[in-house]
Order: C-alpha cells, then structure tokens, then sequence
C-alpha cells in the first residue's frame, strides 16, 4: 500500500461501526415506521444505559430521530431512521464490502479455500 493510501477501514463510518450501534442501525432498518425504545432494548440486548448512550451518537450524526410521546410516566420515545442515516448505512455497508474484499485478496489461497463454503455476498 502506498504511503498516500488510506486504509480501506477508513471508509468506514464509525458512529455505526461500534457493534451495539450496527445492531441498532441494522433493527431500524428493518422497521421503516421506527420502533419504541423498549422494543429496541429487547431486540438489540441492550441497558436503558447503554441504548440511551448509543441512541445519542447516532442522533448527534442525524442517522435517527427520537420523537418523544407524552409526559412524564407515560411517555414514550419512538425512534426512525432518517433518510440520511439510511445514506450513511449504504455507504458504511458499500465501505465494509471494499474492506472484505481486500482482506480476501490478501489471504493465502488455501485459507481462501477453508471459507469457499461460507456464502459471502459480495459481488
């Protein structure tokens, strides 16, 4: 690699990168309408704490919005996807397919053939 390159892992954006918020991404993904901050504890595996924490970074990068319903006990927060979050979780995804791709390209042929089995879908 030439001094002037960057590292392919580079690419990759870190305010969904760290594992409990690829977790969170990937879930609200899958739920275009959002989802309550309950469901999300329960389907990432995951503290008020910690997802309080997590849900904040990615607020602060506009990748979600919290809408919050109601006052005091009974208030409920619903969390969605923005279409800019949606962007950057292409991108991050287009990222870690270059990053895979680079570290197959560097692996001896033989430890290549040990993973022909897995089915990797990058094209």
């Amino acid at each position: 690699m030439d001094l002037m390159d960057k590292p392919l892992w580079n690419e990759l954006e870190k305010s969904i990168h760290e594992p409990a918020r690829l977790a969170l991404v990937t879930t609200l993904c899958s739920s275009p309408e959002g989802l309550g901050f309950q469901e999300l504890k329960l389907q990432c595996g995951l503290t008020d704490g910690n997802l309080s924490r997590h849900l904040k970074v990615l607020e602060e990068a506009d990748i979600i919005l919290l809408h919050k319903v109601g006052k005091g006990r009974h208030s409920r927060t619903k969390v969605t996807m923005t279409r800019e979050g949606r962007e950057a979780f292409l991108k991050y995804l287009h990222s870690l397919e270059q990053v895979l791709h680079g570290a197959l390209q560097v692996l001896d042929p033989e430890e290549t053939d040990a993973i022909a089995g897995l089915s990797l879908a990058l094209s």
